[in-house]
């Protein structure tokens, strides 16, 4: 049966990122209070010019206030100096007219509108003539009295549009204040909805996402490695739900991984030990000629042997991953050791071919067991992944401050995605797991091991023609 094609997923929405959307609704909130502050500075501007203008206007209509009384004074005086023939009336009367006098010239003419300069100057040259009149010398009774009255008319003009002037700065000061009013209150509203706007699409664009991811992260916690965080936006918790997802996927191959491992172990432990106890129930019944009871005496070393190298791999592995791999390090000769390993090797591999090279001395300080079980374990791979009959070549040389051995195998070779997997634990690639089964910790140790002698291994592989590992390890001083 065909396996339906996964659907498409719908294009997920774009736009501002996260960072963006909050720089910008900051932004806008800042430019709001930055237009309150210009409004206020402009009508405070405003408002200290109206008051300038009602402190004149005021002024003005004070002075015209005390210039008419002083006139009506002048005029009270004068009438009691003609009736009663007085000299003190006549004082008085003199007096208010130089008070109307300074007066007049405290007028403001400065700053005003050209109509309200032109009446105090015809206000000043009236009062003027009044005064040259009203203060003559004579008889009270014979000497005819000035009149006033222009004199107060204009004083009634100058105080009228003052007055209007006053008026129309406080209407105007009012109307500003309306508009104030509503900028204030339209621009806290537009900020509220800002700030609502703002608080809705942030819930929406972080609060649910988190609540899906944090969802997501306590199913898997819970065991459920099939939980994966919805992505919403192409944002950053969009960006953080795929990391999330893509962590699940890895933690979800690697248990897939460890019970395989599991699997395979307790695989490999059960047929060792199967054989190991026939063999023995078959010795332990007797009755076998010496050659049979040596080869089952050999079928029990050899399935000891690998059930060795095998809790060798687990211990190695634990060691590692608590950082407690100890070495036994001693100096010693590289080729010598590999020498003798491919001896013992050649025997227990009659089916492949391995040819030895190397005739130079490469001493290196480290701790010989691990070392030769790098090389069996490159050497067992060889020939677990070659066909019978193919030869594995195990060579060593010296190279400047290094020895290097290599393994190399006419087998089936290695893709790249098998050499990415390749020093992982439990890594094994699809080829390496249809062609032989193993437990994968294998080359994961060989790294390991390697690491901790200051030693790199490369691997060289091509599909069809083979693979060549190479080994580098550092020789020892002196």
């Amino acid at each position: 049966m065909e396996e339906k094609p996964p659907k498409p997923q719908p294009p997920l929405p774009r736009g501002l990122t996260i960072r963006a959307y909050v720089a910008l609704w900051v932004a806008s909130i800042l430019a709001a209070f930055l237009v309150l502050l210009a409004t206020w500075h402009v009508t405070e501007a405003t408002l200290r010019r109206m008051r300038q203008q009602i402190n004149s206007a005021a002024h003005a209509l004070d002075l015209g206030r005390v210039l008419e009384a002083a006139l009506l004074r002048e005029e009270r005086e004068d009438l009691l100096w003609r009736a009663t023939g007085d000299a003190a009336h006549l004082d008085r009367k003199l007096a208010a007219l130089q008070e109307a006098a300074a007066v007049a010239e405290r007028l403001e003419t400065a700053g005003v509108a050209p109509a309200e300069r032109n009446l105090v100057d015809d206000l000043r040259a009236e009062l003027r003539t009044f005064q040259a009149a009203a203060s003559a010398t004579g008889p009270a009774i014979t000497r005819e009295r000035p009149k006033a009255e222009d004199v107060l008319t204009l004083i009634s003009q100058y105080m009228q549009m003052n007055e209007a002037d006053l008026q129309e700065t406080m209407n105007e000061s009012l109307r500003l204040r309306r508009v104030v009013d509503y900028s204030f209150l339209g621009v806290g509203i537009l900020v509220a909805l800002v700030l609502a706007a703002g608080s809705i699409e942030l819930v929406r664009r972080v609060v649910r996402p988190a609540t899906e991811l944090t969802r997501a992260a306590r199913r898997f916690g819970r065991g459920d490695f099939e939980a994966r965080a919805r992505v919403l936006r192409d944002d950053e918790l969009g960006e953080l739900c795929r990391t999330f997802n893509a962590m699940a996927e890895s933690l979800a191959a690697q248990e897939k991984s460890r019970l395989e491992f599991v699997a395979t172990v307790a695989h490999d432990l059960k047929n060792p030990l199967v054989t190991i106890g026939g063999a023995a129930r078959r010795l332990r019944r007797g009755g076998l000629d010496p050659q049979r009871q040596a080869a089952w005496l050999d079928t029990i070393i050899k399935q000891c042997t690998r059930l060795e190298n095998l809790t060798h791999d687990l211990m190695d592995t634990v060691q590692v991953s608590t950082g407690r791999l100890t070495l036994d390090k001693c100096e010693f000769d590289l080729t010598a050791a590999l020498r003798e390993l491919h001896a013992e090797q050649a025997e227990a591999f009659p089916r492949h071919q391995l040819v030895f090279e190397g005739e130079e001395e490469c001493r290196i300080t480290g701790d010989r067991d691990r070392l030769e079980r790098v090389a069996m374990n490159l050497l067992s791979n060889a020939v677990k992944y070659s066909p019978p009959g193919s030869t594995v070549r195990l060579r060593v040389t010296r190279e400047d401050a290094h020895a290097l051995f290599t393994v190399e195998d006419q087998g089936t070779g290695m893709s790249p995605e098998d050499l990415k997997v390749l020093f992982l634990p439990f890594g094994r690639g699809a080829r390496a797991r249809t062609m032989a089964k193993g437990t994968g910790l294998g080359m994961s140790v060989v790294r390991q091991i390697l690491d901790a002698h200051d030693g790199t291994i490369t691997v060289d592989s091509q599909l069809g023609k083979g693979t060549t590992v190479a080994v580098r390890l550092p020789l020892a001083k002196g």
